[in-house]
């Protein structure tokens, strides 16, 4: 009984020593933030070098084209131009490489005539795209053929003949030099994903592009049909 009195004591306590707090309304006003404020400047000061250090690097001049091209098909000089700059770079790394396949889809714009700067190559290739080389058995060159036809046509290197030249030989595979996009089945072409080997050269094909046009300089169209 005793430690029931002494509890409800320290309660009654407690709540006599407790501050009441009566609300007070206060007049307010709305203050508008502006999103242009000093921080704003700040963070264009700070990114404004790069902007400029990236328009300079966009406008560098690799080189020149002597007319206007788009892409088309069954094939296109922008096409070819692009399939034999990608063929370029892989027998440098691979040189076995038989020949060079890419999806017209991957040709995101034309090439006007006149200099040729990078930012037109990043245009044209904006994708991250890498170059592959897959070792196929020649029984795929039916496959390939016939899909291609379906599709109305791809850009291709200009070295057909030697896939003609392996199906003269005997030979049981060849090397297709593609991009890691199509290597991986994109565009429905599945059948490339059963390849014996991959090789996967981690060279981007926009940088096949810069560096064939940075070599050749004064680019020299191709507006032959290429077709298998």
């Amino acid at each position: 009984m005793k430690l029931s009195c002494k509890i409800f004591l320290i309660i009654l306590f407690l709540y006599s020593c407790k501050t009441r707090i009566t609300p007070v309304a206060q007049p307010t006003s709305n203050i508008q933030l502006s999103l242009k404020d000093k921080s704003d400047k700040q963070i264009e000061d700070l990114i404004t070098p790069y902007k400029l250090g990236m328009a300079a690097a966009m406008n560098e001049v690799i080189g020149h084209s002597p007319s206007f091209v788009e892409k088309k098909k069954p094939s296109s000089a922008l096409g070819n131009f692009m399939a034999d700059a990608v063929m370029e770079s892989a027998l440098k790394a691979y040189p076995l490489s038989t020949i060079c396949i890419l999806n017209y889809g991957g040709i995101r714009s034309t090439l006007d005539s006149g200099d040729i700067t990078m930012g037109d190559i990043f245009q044209i290739m904006p994708f991250e795209n890498e170059i592959v080389i897959l070792k196929l058995n020649t029984t795929y060159i039916d496959s390939l053929q016939n899909f291609i036809t379906t599709k109305g046509g791809e850009p291709m290197s200009d070295n057909i003949n030697s896939l003609k030249q392996v199906l003269m030989n005997d030979q049981d595979y060849f090397y297709l030099v593609t991009s890691d996009y199509m290597a991986n089945g994109g565009d429905n072409y599945l059948f490339l994903t059963h390849a014996t080997e991959r090789i996967n050269t981690g060279i981007k094909i926009r940088d096949a592009l810069i560096a064939y046009v940075k070599i050749h300089q004064h680019i020299t169209f191709d507006t032959k049909i290429r077709k298998l």
